[in-house]
């Protein structure tokens, strides 16, 4: 598990590094804020499409090895983003990444086959710990090289970095890990309209279906504060790559803490489902606050801060005020949803989904989500265009509270029972 842990932090730590860039990039080729969107889209697509077969490669060939073979696919997209000279060539890039980003179902499959039911979420938390802390110290790493100077970005570097990261965790998985003792001995086929009934049958079940949905209203609302966020403090708080990608640090320390110290104990005292609730409640506070942070409702500087610390962190002088720090409770408290969500979620989905299929199901669990990372920055990315910075939070806040009313439904109304 621990050589797992290593793989994924890598392999997210170099993702981690061009996110607060990506957008800046595709901008300096004259994309707009909808093509931007676009480009976190092609990922999801590809995603999409490649999630369910590799996931069923992986239950026939083993994990490690379709897993070793993502993580070559994340280093060339690292090397064509470095070479590419226009807009189409970043998003061809990313498309050749989101084809070959199928490391979370197969990362999720490997702690399915090596935990026991007990200890499922624990062993989901410490995979989600290593995907936070990749992404807490990849912006910086992204943020620090690409600079502060929101007019001279340098974004050879962070990519160069992150091809050099990509090589890193590659060679972890094909040296470090080994396949699951538990792993599944029944024949199954590669036969793509087997692969199609799998997926009908995972929506024919209540207790998958409900978690699917949810899985789809969290991926979507929290995709598009992903996609959004680095145009909204470009404009709002006239950020560049630097200071955008400490803002996204917090918000994945505080995900990483979660899952990776507190998780467990959380579960075995509450249960996931408990959880699973709160962190719906917290997402909708925490996207809702996003909004307010800009509501000219407060007084304006409380303090002004200048020392060689914050020159370190890319802020010549930082003026605190109410607004700043409402922002700040704003990106705490999605951090804490998203620690408290994510392995609660994989969890439970992983006891109600059919165990002989476990990587076939992970992956049309990936798909559903990619379905959402596809739909969500072109939704988010029309309503920040045409409706202002701050229409994609409430509409994403919005969804959360609709989430809650889905526990409401299945479990009063239909009364339906998930596996725990």
């Amino acid at each position: 598990m621990h050589a797992l842990f290593l793989t994924v932090f890598s392999n997210l730590l170099g993702f981690g590094i061009i996110i607060p860039l990506l957008p800046y990039y595709a901008e300096k080729f004259g994309a707009n804020p909808n093509e931007v969107t676009l480009l976190m889209a092609s990922y999801s697509l590809m995603q999409l499409i490649f999630s369910p077969i590799l996931g069923r490669i992986s239950d026939i060939y083993g994990r490690k090895k379709i897993l070793v073979l993502c993580l070559i696919g994340s280093a060339i997209s690292y090397f064509l983003l470095y070479f590419a000279t226009s807009f189409v060539l970043v998003l061809f890039a990313r498309s050749v990444a989101g084809l070959f980003g199928s490391t979370t179902a197969i990362a999720n499959a490997y702690v399915t086959e090596s935990t026991s039911s007990a200890n499922r979420s624990k062993g989901m938390g410490l995979i989600g710990a290593a995907f936070g802390l990749g992404l807490v110290f990849g912006p910086v790493i992204g943020g620090y090289f690409g600079g502060g100077d929101i007019n001279n970005i340098d974004y050879k570097t962070p990519f160069l970095f992150a091809s050099i990261i990509a090589i890193i965790s590659c060679l972890l998985a094909y040296f470090m890990l080994t396949e699951p003792k538990k792993k599944n001995k029944q024949f199954i086929s590669m036969n793509f309209l087997d692969s199609f009934k799998d997926l009908i049958d995972l929506f024919k079940i209540p207790a998958l279906l409900f978690l699917i949905i949810l899985s789809f209203l969290i991926t979507f609302s929290f995709a598009g504060f992903e996609t959004t966020f680095a145009l909204w403090t470009e404009r709002a708080m006239g950020w560049a790559a630097k200071q955008t990608g400490y803002a996204f640090t917090f918000t994945a320390l505080l995900v990483a803490l979660i899952q990776g110290v507190f998780i467990g104990k959380l579960t075995k005292k509450f249960g996931e489902l408990k959880l699973l609730v709160t962190s719906c409640f917290l997402m909708s506070i925490g996207l809702f606050f996003i909004n307010l942070s800009t509501q000219n409702l407060f007084p304006q500087e409380i303090i002004t801060l200048k020392n060689g610390f914050l020159l370190f962190l890319g802020f010549e002088t930082i003026h605190i005020s109410i607004k700043f720090l409402i922002l700040i409770i704003a990106l705490g408290i999605l951090g804490i949803s998203v620690g408290l969500g994510n392995p609660s979620l994989n969890s439970l989905l992983s006891k109600n989904l059919n165990k002989n299929i476990i990587g076939t199901s992970f992956g049309v669990v990936q798909s559903v989500g990619s379905l959402a990372r596809i739909l969500s920055p072109l939704a988010m990315g029309n309503l920040f265009y045409f409706f202002g910075m701050n229409s994609p939070y409430k509409f994403a806040a919005f969804l959360m509270l609709i989430s809650l009313f889905l526990f409401s439904y299945y479990f009063l109304f239909l009364k339906i029972r998930i596996k725990i």
